[in-house]
């Protein structure tokens, strides 16, 4: 198996920088764009030889370090009983009203499960597992959609019963990154991508408790990415409190400064739309992404965001050879 990616997690000795970018396998990529244009998402979700093609697809067409596990943030609260519509310039949306969560089992997961070990039986690379993290997962209940500001979900969290719905969002990502775990992948990526609009007051009075102790249960199975957005205010409490293996932050945080404050494992952090642009000024960007890494062992290129939708793929391939020549 190619270790660079693991051998950087764990901070032991390697040769070069991995690399891989948060959807990296989305609209941008052919066999996506071929299958997305036949059924819908939760279909192909579903579906676990396409699923694990379309997750394949992009480690071999981008020379990647690791293949990320091909679903949707909303996935694990469809199983547990919600609906949601997937629009296109919004996302998912939920489709009638919030119900109790059931719980997930082996039953529920097949899909995932198997399409883990079908991605282990066709390459050799580490698989990341992924799910979005309990304020981030329990907007999507409360809210409905993504919301500028989560107003339903702060007010459920200063004046409403927030520790009830924390707990049960908190039960369903764990009974999901089990079964992923399970299924084989080497490492969980936890996505609080809207946990930049708590307070750090808020932050510690109402969330950092029941992320801590997540964080804490899944270490003991597999290194932890913790990744945000917005949260330059918080990062200082996530690192020495939450305590994930690597933190994943957006370019608007100085890796460097990061470091040199934590200490902690970095992933990322170039603009994405660097990579949309592509070319010259793509490369010239990551070689400061890259200088600001600087002699770091425990860091992984990756973007700061996703990628954005109208990406040339050749690109991005462009990008993965020009940080794995860096030295």
């Amino acid at each position: 198996m190619n270790s660079t990616f693991i051998d950087a997690l764990m901070g032991k000795s390697h040769s070069g920088i991995p690399v891989w970018y948060m959807r990296q396998a989305g609209r941008h990529m052919p066999g996506f764009a071929k299958y997305i244009s036949q059924m819908s998402l939760q279909k192909i979700i579903r579906n676990p030889k396409i699923a694990s093609e379309i997750a394949i697809e992009a480690v071999d067409r981008l020379n990647v370090d690791a293949a990320i596990v091909f679903s949707d943030i909303v996935t694990p609260l469809e199983e547990a009983g919600l609906k949601y519509n997937y629009e296109k310039n919004s996302g998912p949306v939920l489709k009638g009203p919030a119900s109790d969560l059931k719980a997930l089992d082996d039953e529920r997961l097949w899909f995932i499960k198997e399409q883990i070990s079908e991605i282990k039986g066709r390459i050799n690379v580490p698989i990341i597992g992924f799910s979005g993290a309990p304020f981030t997962l329990a907007s999507y209940i409360i809210e409905g959609k993504y919301e500028r500001e989560f107003p339903r979900t702060k007010s459920l969290m200063i004046a409403g019963n927030w520790e009830a719905t924390l707990n049960s969002v908190n039960n369903l990502i764990i009974q999901y990154v089990n079964a992923q775990i399970e299924a084989g992948v080497s490492v969980i990526q936890l996505f609080d991508t809207w946990v930049g609009v708590l307070s750090e007051e808020q932050f510690n009075k109402y969330y950092l408790e029941v992320l801590a102790n997540l964080v804490s249960y899944i270490k003991a199975k597999v290194p932890v990415i913790y990744f945000c957005t917005d949260c330059s205010h918080l990062i200082t409490k996530i690192s020495r409190r939450v305590r994930p293996t690597f933190m994943s932050v957006d370019w608007k945080v100085s890796i460097k400064s990061l470091y040199k404050a934590e200490k902690i494992g970095i992933q990322g952090n170039l603009d994405p739309v660097y990579s949309l642009i592509g070319g010259e000024r793509m490369l010239s960007q990551a070689e400061q992404v890259l200088r600001d890494a600087g002699s770091m062992n425990r860091y992984i290129f990756n973007l700061g965001h996703g990628v954005i939708p109208g990406t040339d793929w050749n690109e991005l391939k462009k990008l993965t050879e020009f940080v794995h020549s860096w030295h």
